[in-house]
């Protein structure tokens, strides 16, 4: 079976995630696997969500009018048909812990990503930084 390069593997990727979301204009970075987990403030304990996959860090197109995020990230869920979308806002907050990337989500949610390759955490982790300041500057 030939191997796919770097570009071609991206453009597949970014043809699967248009079809979610005809806004997604291009793929900023890409973690291979990632897994999920969530807070219970009632438990003060994390516990494994259903959520586990590659995760794409996406631009999307048509946020000037405002009404759409200019950011997401998206993870491509293989323990489910459901696909995790999380809006990167300037009220997006998160702390890195590598391999761990912890955020609260517009719900207030306490969440953690588990990195397989710490090195795409700390990419990751960059982006979102220049995200949630672009969003804090162009919004404010």
């Amino acid at each position: 079976m030939p191997q796919l390069d770097q570009q071609s593997t991206k453009e597949l990727n970014l043809t699967v995630l248009q079809r979610m979301d005809k806004h997604v204009e291009d793929i900023l970075t890409t973690a291979g696997h990632v897994t999920f987990y969530e807070f219970s403030m009632d438990l003060n304990q994390w516990s494994r969500k259903d959520v586990e996959g590659s995760l794409f860090v996406v631009k999307r197109q048509g946020w000037i009018l405002r009404m759409q995020p200019r950011f997401q990230f998206i993870v491509m869920n293989r323990r489910s048909t459901e696909n995790l979308v999380e809006d990167l806002l300037s009220n997006f907050e998160y702390e890195v812990q590598v391999p761990y990337l912890l955020y609260r989500n517009a719900a207030q949610e306490v969440n953690g990503i588990w990195f397989y390759n710490p090195r795409e955490c700390e990419e990751v982790a960059k982006l979102f930084s220049r995200f949630v300041i672009c969003s804090f500057f162009f919004f404010s």
